[in-house]
C-alpha cells in the first residue's frame, strides 16, 4: 500500500469497522432488529391507547382533569430534538462530522431537558390530584347509583383518579423509553467524537435516528389523546 493510500485510510475503531468504512456499509440485521423493536413497541402503545379509550367511553360522569401547562413545552422540546436528530443523520451521510457531533450532542441535551420538564409536570399534577380530591369529595347525591352500588359522591372522584393514573402511566411509560433511547444516544455521541463514523459506516446514528423519531411520533399520539380526553 502506498503512502498516499495510507493517508486516506480511515483511522480509529476496530478492524471490522475500518473495513466497513472503506468498502461501504450495507444496513442489515441491526436495522431490521431496531425496526422490529419499534414495531413491537408501537403495538404496546397503540393497544394501551385503545384500552384507555374503551375505559373512558364507559365513564358515568363528565369528569375532566386540567393538564399541566408544561406539557406544551415538553412537546416542543421533543419535536426540536427530533429535528436535531435528523440534522445529525443527514450530516453523517455528507461526511460532515462536526455537524454530526453537534446534532447528536444537542439531541442528547434536549432529551435530558424533556425528562426534566416532565418531572415538573408530574409534580404539578400532584397538586391537581389534591384539589380534585377536595372538590369532588364534596359532591352529594343519592346514596347509591348504577355503578355497582358505589355512592354518587364517590363516582366522580374515582373516575377523576382513573384519568390521573392514566396520565402517569402513559407519561412514565414514554419517559422510560426515552431513557432507553438516551443511553445508546450517549454512546453514539461519544463514538462520533472519536471519528468512528463516516458516510459509509454509521449504524449507531441510523439506529438512534429510527428510535428517536419513533419516540417523537408516540409522544404526539399520547399528547393528542390527553388533550382530547382530559
Amino acid at each position: 500500500m502506498t503512502n498516499g493510500q495510507d493517508q486516506n485510510m480511515p483511522t480509529g475503531g476496530t478492524a471490522a469497522e475500518i473495513d466497513f468504512r472503506t468498502h461501504g456499509f450495507v444496513p442489515g440485521a441491526g436495522t431490521l432488529g431496531v425496526s422490529l423493536l419499534v414495531g413491537a413497541l408501537s403495538i404496546l402503545f397503540v393497544s394501551s391507547l385503545i384500552g384507555f379509550f374503551l375505559v373512558r367511553s364507559n365513564f358515568h360522569y363528565a369528569v375532566s382533569v386540567h393538564l399541566p401547562s408544561g406539557l406544551w413545552l415538553s412537546t416542543l422540546i421533543l419535536l426540536a430534538s427530533s429535528l436535531t436528530m435528523h440534522w445529525a443523520a443527514v450530516a453523517i451521510k455528507r461526511d460532515q462530522l462536526p455537524a454530526l457531533r453537534r446534532g447528536l450532542a444537542i439531541t442528547l441535551g434536549l432529551g435530558l431537558v424533556f425528562l426534566f420538564v416532565q418531572g415538573f409536570n408530574w409534580f404539578e399534577l400532584l397538586h391537581t390530584l389534591q384539589a380534585n380530591s377536595a372538590a369532588l369529595s364534596a359532591f352529594h347525591g343519592p346514596p347509591a347509583s348504577t355503578m355497582g352500588g358505589i355512592p354518587h359522591g364517590e363516582g366522580p372522584l374515582i373516575e377523576a383518579h382513573v384519568l390521573l393514573v392514566v396520565f402517569y402511566v402513559f407519561t412514565a411509560l414514554h419517559a422510560l423509553h426515552v431513557i432507553g433511547g438516551i443511553i445508546p444516544l450517549a454512546v453514539t455521541t461519544v463514538k462520533a467524537r472519536s471519528t468512528v463514523y463516516s458516510r459509509n459506516y454509521h449504524p449507531g446514528v441510523r439506529y438512534c435516528a429510527i428510535y428517536w423519531h419513533f419516540l417523537d411520533a408516540v409522544w404526539i399520539l399520547i399528547f393528542i389523546t390527553l388533550l382530547a380526553t382530559f
